[in-house]
């Protein structure tokens, strides 16, 4: 409901709230007389006050207009609204004096004078303040007032300090910061302590009324959030999180954005960067088609595309129900941009070829693929089939009906792989180097690890699991994963295939490693329960074609820097001419039609030397409880 005050209009409330400074000017001024002459004003001086009230009342009311001082608001009163109060008074004293000397009304003591300049700072300045701190009393706990401990005493932390003070409603009420500056210790921040640091969190805590942890650093790096977030778990409080740089607009950070800490602020990504014009320049008026569109990577390209306004975007997937939903995200948009999803195989030739044929796409970007490691080993055939065939199938007629580029999307399992799916991928990279040698086709491949949250992978089968009551199912405690986000990655696809020339295969700089267990027990915290005690943790053993750790270029590949650095090539010359790949590829369409499974190994075996399947028999189940040589480690599996 609007207060009474408000519904005056806005000229009328200016003002007012002018006269009411003027008049506290006037007051200021009839006080310093009193004071001056112990609350007995003798009659001349009387008379003296009368002449030159009208003086005092036109130079305090133009200051006051001058200076804007009516803007400020009470309950926000700041050392800004402080400096234009000062200014105005000042200025408004000066030209008192200065028409008294015009009008020559002397007589006026100048003690008085004195006295009344700083009596107007007190009145104009006092009124304003003693509304801020009568505001601040009620911003004393109330009821059910959460208590909010904040980690970073930095802007951050200023900003959520300040929106709670100001704003009682919300429901917080701040006990203190903690910050790992020196010079920010024994300060305060709007009149809440910095109490210590993130070290001292424990003992900060002991004592104190604390209902959860606001975290008010979005610069930290995800080491240092990693930092904060153990600190937090470890004294079993709720905790959240103001958003980090890339979510921010503008930089300003208010109560209603904070969220739980997400996995993804913990990963060692540094934000990616793409020059957006050229990536426009490379899309706009183009017509996109991609595999695999319903697909966690293809339907992210679709997403990124569609804001690029290409000519036409195609998404072309088998999996009707996924392009269903694509579709219904597409149209949330609400773009002018002439898209349609296909329901269509990348292994039936005659079907691919009529969409292209209808659409003749400029730009293909070709993500649809088997990915599931111990599914291909269980189907290798099927692996050979989808991923070599169903890419051959798509370059065809990719230079058939004359696109200007094929993008590959391959996977860091292709290098050196121990899986068949990895072989097979690493044998469709093999394919596009060698028909780059003979097509006037563009053809690249991009190469990355595993991507959070997408169809299948740890993060969503974690969730699953957290969600269920656990277990948790982890591999082996030692393994280890790269990790980016989908948008990350997609953004660093489309630069990829932006500066991508004939043949060469860019990979993606995916950080450091992370150890599947560290990161499925951070998801347990993150979930606000205890790993081991509310989610037992069962170590599963490898299963086959899984690497310990995964790697992104092999031994026969020269790495070169790009012009973007998140971008290294990947420069060999392991791959055959095209008609001497020709054999190779009819031998395996035989072995695949006749189900010659041990011919199949063989065959990918000759044609990636580095291939070495997985022998090894599969380790049985242990205990669920963590390895008694580290307790704090254990582990799961990729993509």
């Amino acid at each position: 409901m609007r207060k009474p005050f408000k519904r005056i209009p806005y000229r009328f409330r200016t003002l007012v709230k002018i006269i009411a400074d003027a008049f506290l000017i006037l007051l200021a001024y009839f006080t310093a007389y009193l004071i001056r002459f112990e609350f007995s004003i003798p009659p001349t001086e009387m008379e003296t006050i009368l002449r030159s009230i009208p003086l005092v009342f036109i130079s305090g009311s133009i200051a006051i207009a001058l200076f804007r001082v009516y803007k400020g608001r009470w309950e926000y009163a700041s050392i800004r609204d402080l400096i234009s109060i000062f200014l105005a008074v000042t200025w408004g004293w000066l030209t008192f004096i200065l028409l008294l000397n015009m009008f020559q009304l002397h007589g006026n003591p100048r003690s008085v004078l004195v006295i009344y300049w700083l009596l107007s700072l007190l009145f104009v300045g006092g009124v304003r303040f003693s509304y801020r701190i009568f505001t601040e009393m009620r911003s004393m706990p109330w009821g059910n007032a959460c208590y909010v401990l904040v980690i970073g005493a930095g802007k951050a932390g200023e900003m959520i300090i300040r929106q709670i003070r100001n704003e009682p409603r919300l429901g917080y009420y701040p006990v203190g910061l903690v910050d790992d500056d020196p010079e920010k210790q024994h300060t305060q921040i709007h009149g809440v302590p910095v109490l210590g640091t993130i070290d001292d969190l424990e003992h900060i805590l002991q004592g104190r009324n604390v209902d959860q942890i606001i975290i008010a650093a979005p610069s930290a790096t995800p080491a240092e959030m990693r930092r904060i977030v153990e600190a937090c778990e470890r004294v079993n409080l709720e905790f959240k999180t103001v958003p980090g740089p890339k979510e921010l607009v503008n930089g300003d950070v208010s109560i209603s954005q904070i969220r739980h800490v997400k996995i993804e602020d913990l990963l060692d990504r540094v934000p990616v960067e793409i020059d957006l014009n050229q990536i426009r320049a490379f899309i706009t008026g183009r017509t996109i088609l991609i595999t695999g569109a319903a697909g966690s990577i293809g339907s992210e390209l679709a997403r990124q595309i569609l804001q690029f306004y290409p000519a036409k975007l195609v998404c072309f997937d088998r999996t009707e129900n996924s392009l269903f939903h694509l579709k219904n995200d597409l149209d949330a948009y609400q773009l002018p941009v002439d898209y349609e999803v296909c329901v269509a195989d990348i292994l039936d030739f005659e079907k691919a070829n009529d969409v292209f044929a209808n659409v003749q796409p400029d730009v293909v970007f070709h993500a649809a693929a088997y990915k599931h490691v111990p599914l291909m080993e269980a189907h290798p055939e099927e692996a050979i089939r989808n991923n070599v065939f169903g890419t051959i199938n798509m370059i065809r007629l990719a230079e058939r009906y004359h696109a200007e580029k094929f993008v590959l999307i391959s996977t860091d399992k292709a290098v050196n792989p121990t899986s068949m799916m990895g072989a097979s991928k690493r044998l469709a990279e093999l394919v596009v180097q060698s028909y780059a040698e003979k097509s006037d086709l563009k053809l690249v491949t991009v190469r990355f690890g595993n991507v959070l949250g997408s169809m299948g992978s740890a993060l969503p089968l974690f969730q699953k699991q957290i969600e269920a009551g656990g277990p948790v199912t982890i591999t082996h405690p030692e393994m280890k994963r790269f990790f980016m986000t989908i948008p990350e990655a997609v953004k660093l696809i489309l630069e990829a295939a932006k500066m991508g020339e004939n043949g060469e295969i860019y990979v993606l700089d995916m950080g450091e490693p992370i150890k599947i267990e560290d990161f499925a027990r951070h998801l347990i915290r993150l979930s606000g329960l205890e790993p081991e005690k509310d989610i037992p943790i069962t170590y599963i053993g490898m299963r086959p074609g899984e690497k310990m750790v995964e790697e992104l270029w092999t031994a026969h590949e020269r790495v070169q820097e790009t012009e973007h650095r998140k971008i290294m090539r990947a420069k060999g010359t392991q791959h055959k001419t095209w008609e001497a790949l020709q054999a190779d590829l009819n031998d395996l369409r035989l072995y695949i039609r006749l189900m010659d499974r041990a011919s199949i190994y063989k065959k990918v075996q000759q044609l990636i030397p580095e291939y070495k399947p997985f022998t090894g028999e599969m380790p049985q189940q242990t205990k669920t409880t963590s390895p008694p040589t580290n307790p704090s480690r254990g582990k799961q599996t990729s993509r």
